[in-house]
């Protein structure tokens, strides 16, 4: 059995992701745009995976409070065709979705 120890990231198991860049987890699950809009940017979260696998997050458009969170599963860098994709507006909705997609990733052999 092989014993690997949970990476833990805005409450959730990454499992072997590593979470490269972070400019989201202060965000409250109370997520109000208006409030937060000078933080709202394209680049606010990478975690990297083996297999050449990387969960983005950034803010379509940058500083805009009538935008939205875009997720993207990518893999081998090809930006052009992420393997999955999917707008957010709140908090609550994207974590979820995150903690899906790194649950599937977490603890790939």
């Amino acid at each position: 059995m092989i014993n690997r120890k949970a990476r833990m990231f805005w409450n959730m198991d990454i499992g072997q992701g590593m979470v490269v860049f972070d400019d989201i987890s202060f965000l409250p699950e109370a997520f109000d745009a208006a409030h937060h809009v000078d933080y709202l940017k394209e680049d606010l979260l990478q975690i990297v995976f083996p297999d050449d696998l990387v969960i983005d997050v950034g803010w379509y458009p940058s500083f805009d409070e009538h935008g939205r969170f875009l997720l993207m599963l990518v893999r081998d860098s090809n930006w052009d065709e992420p393997v999955e994709r999917a707008d957010f507006t709140d908090v609550v909705s994207l974590k979820a979705r995150i903690a899906g997609m790194a649950g599937k990733l977490a603890h790939r052999v």
